[in-house]
């Protein structure tokens, strides 16, 4: 052993030492009990309003007015925003309607989706279905966090006659609940990338289209919404004829690495080091707590110095309103087994499914018992899908190598590269209608029938 590996082991140690007592405690459980109480639905009637902003009257934000008459006006309505404890409120606060459905997948878990209603609330009838699938450690919420309405790419295109949805992955803030197993359970964070592609996407998808009696939807998604997609039409050919456009914004599927050489070292180590360190259950638990103790504007601030930290992202084109609505509902959980498996996918430079044998490429081992490659798991099929693709994407983003995914796409694909962009960018940016909005609606209007 070098001197090298003998120093990485001490700091290894030395990370482990205060996770092991924090899971050991189980502080993360109690933690992650500060969510709170959240609201109904529009489809689900309630006898009370105390805790609900449903039968409030809200501020309808138009920001043509000039600048001194609307101000407080629009900090109180994002004040709202930031306040909002789920998706009813900041939908309701955009003056806008939301029904929930429950999916149940194929293995048991309960997820909770979101169709997006007009104005009036009335459900759409053969009306072209759009859904959203939000990114890593993200939700739902992340679609409608736009600084204004017309910043959120659903409200846009409920007003243009779509039936939008918005789906949620297994085990985040809308879908903690299971047939069997409790959240508590270590099983129940037993999933990656692979149970997101076999059973969340596909499940998902036909739970809406038998809802909207349709035979086909346009599939939006942000970073990891996007690869699960593309994992999903690569291991399920009949879920290329249910899906007529695939649009990815920051569509990760093979990340260039990560900024930080901290986080380069997690990448190349074995998943048990992982594993030893943050547990096998959730990653961020008890991100609401953290928020409520350090207050807005510190949060906001540990927020984009991690950005730059973990992905070298100056978020200069986020301006800072948006980051003070946005930031508050940015992140929820998923299993830290979904981490490791983007960290092999950036070790081994494959799209490749979970590693659960040897050292899963690791170059780095640790506590793992072998220091053998001993199997080589198969890269997701995507030469297989047949679905066209619009591809949008910053050229700054580190996240994003786009000469790879293309190489591992023969479908139809389109892709635009924006300058100066980096990851959220296509989402939250100060021109996000003219630069990525304006494109999506383009390209769905093409097949809007």
């Amino acid at each position: 052993m070098t001197a090298f590996d003998i120093l990485f082991n001490i700091v290894a140690l030395f990370l482990q030492i205060p996770m092991l007592i924090f899971h050991s405690l189980k502080i993360e459980q109690y933690l992650s009990s500060f969510y709170p109480m959240f609201n109904n639905p529009d489809n689900i009637s309630t006898s009370s309003n105390s805790n609900s902003y449903i039968q409030k009257t809200f501020f309808e934000p138009s920001f043509e007015k000039e600048p001194d008459e609307d101000l407080c006006a629009k900090q109180e309505w994002q004040n709202n925003i930031i306040s909002a404890v789920d998706i009813v409120d900041i939908v309701h606060l955009h003056g806008y309607k939301v029904h929930e459905h429950v999916v149940q997948t194929k293995d048991g878990y309960l997820l909770s989706i979101h169709r997006i209603l007009g104005k009036t609330g009335r459900v759409p009838h053969n009306s072209p279905v759009v859904y959203f699938h939000h990114g890593l450690l993200t939700n739902s919420e992340l679609f409608v966090l736009g600084e204004t309405t017309n910043r959120c790419l659903p409200f846009l295109l409920v007003e243009k006659g779509y039936d939008v949805w918005l789906g949620n992955n297994r085990g985040n803030k809308y879908s903690r609940k299971h047939l069997i197993l409790s959240s508590t359970d270590e099983r129940f964070w037993n999933y990656s990338l692979d149970e997101f592609a076999m059973f969340d996407i596909p499940n998902t998808i036909d739970y809406i289209l038998k809802v909207t009696q349709q035979s086909q939807l346009s599939y939006i998604g942000f970073s990891q919404g996007s690869a699960q997609c593309l994992a999903a039409l690569s291991l399920n050919h009949d879920l290329n004829k249910k899906i007529n456009l695939f649009i990815g914004l920051s569509p990760a599927m093979i990340p260039r690495g990560l900024n930080n050489p901290i986080c380069s070292f997690l990448v190349r180590s074995a998943p048990e080091l992982l594993y030893r360190i943050f547990g096998k259950r959730a990653i961020l638990p008890s991100v609401v707590f953290w928020q409520k103790l350090m207050g807005s504007r510190l949060y906001e601030k540990i927020v984009d110095k991690s950005l730059v930290f973990l992905f070298n992202w100056k978020s200069g084109n986020v301006g800072p309103s948006q980051k003070k609505v946005g930031y508050p509902h940015m992140f929820s959980p998923s299993s830290v087994k979904s981490v490791v498996h983007w960290f092999q996918i950036i070790e081994n430079k494959r799209f490749q499914m979970f590693d659960e044998g040897g050292a899963s490429g690791s170059k780095l081992v640790y506590f793992s018992g072998t220091s053998m490659k001993t199997n080589r798991v198969a890269s997701f099929p995507t030469q297989t899908i047949t679905t066209p693709c619009l591809l949008i994407y910053g050229k700054s983003d580190m996240l994003i190598d786009i000469d790879k995914t293309l190489d591992n796409l023969s479908c139809n694909v389109e892709s635009i590269g924006l300058d100066d962009y980096e990851h959220m960018d296509t989402l939250w940016s100060d021109e996000v209608e003219t630069r990525v909005f304006n494109k999506v609606i383009s390209k769905l209007e093409t097949i809007k029938h």
